[in-house]
C-alpha cells in the first residue's frame, strides 16, 4: 500500500501544520527573538490532533505539548511561535528558505539532538538554522491559511504529530513508541557499560 503513494501523496500526509494568529494574518513574518513585534508570533496547530502546539513540562523528552482544545482564547494565549532567518531581511517567509523556530522566552530555540527517550529536539539560546517550512512552491510567499510540513534539516525528517506513551506527542516518520525505545537504551548503556570496563 506505502509503495503505491506518490510523492504528493506523501507530501500531504506530512502537511500536519498551520502556522496562524488569532488575528489570520495575510502573510508571516520573521522576528530574531521573542521580544520582537508581538504580532509575528504565531501558533503552530497540527491537523491531526486539532490543538495547538506549546511549552508544557514533560517528565521526559523536550518540554513541549498540546492544549486542551483550539478555541480562540487558548489561541492568543500559545501565539508563542516565532521564525528567525540568518540575514536582516524583513520580506515575508517564503516556502524552502532555512529558519530558526523558537518558542517565548530564553531558551527560545529549538533544534535536534539525540535523546535517548522522547523526540531528538532540545531548546538553545541562540537561533539554530535547521528548519524549512514545505509544501508549496519553493521561494513563494507562505500563505498562512494552508496546511504546511515542518522539515528538520539536521534530522533529514519532518515534525510530525506522534502518540508516545511518556513525553509529549510529537516526533518523526522514524520515531519508536517508549516499548521500542526501551531495548536501544539498553543496548546503548550495555555498550557504554563494557567500553569502561574494557578501556578503564
Amino acid at each position: 500500500m506505502a509503495d503505491s503513494l506518490s510523492d504528493a501523496d506523501v507530501l500531504e500526509e506530512l502537511k500536519q501544520w498551520k502556522v496562524n494568529r488569532p488575528s489570520k494574518p495575510s502573510r508571516l513574518l520573521p522576528k530574531s527573538g521573542f521580544g520582537g513585534p508581538a504580532d509575528r508570533s504565531y501558533t503552530l496547530k497540527n491537523g491531526k490532533v486539532r490543538k495547538f502546539l506549546q511549552h508544557e513540562e514533560q517528565s521526559v523528552g523536550i518540554n513541549l505539548g498540546w492544549t486542551d482544545d483550539a478555541e480562540p482564547s487558548t489561541a492568543a494565549k500559545v501565539a508563542r511561535w516565532f521564525f528567525a532567518r540568518s540575514g536582516a531581511s524583513d520580506k515575508p517567509l517564503v516556502y524552502g528558505e532555512t529558519l530558526a523556530i523558537g518558542n517565548g522566552g530564553s531558551p527560545s530555540f529549538i533544534r535536534n539532538k539525540k535523546r535517548t527517550a522522547g523526540v531528538d529536539l532540545d531548546w538553545s539560546t541562540t537561533p539554530v538554522f535547521e528548519w524549512k517550512l514545505v509544501g508549496g512552491e519553493p521561494g513563494t510567499t507562505i500563505d498562512p491559511a494552508d496546511y504546511l510540513a515542518i522539515y528538520n534539516e539536521k534530522a533529514g525528517e519532518f515534525l510530525i504529530f506522534f502518540n508516545r506513551t511518556a513525553g509529549g506527542d510529537i516526533g518523526w516518520p522514524s520515531s519508536k513508541t517508549w516499548g521500542e525505545q526501551i531495548p536501544d537504551v539498553v543496548v546503548e548503556k550495555a555498550k557504554k557499560r563494557a567500553e569502561k570496563i574494557l578501556l578503564g
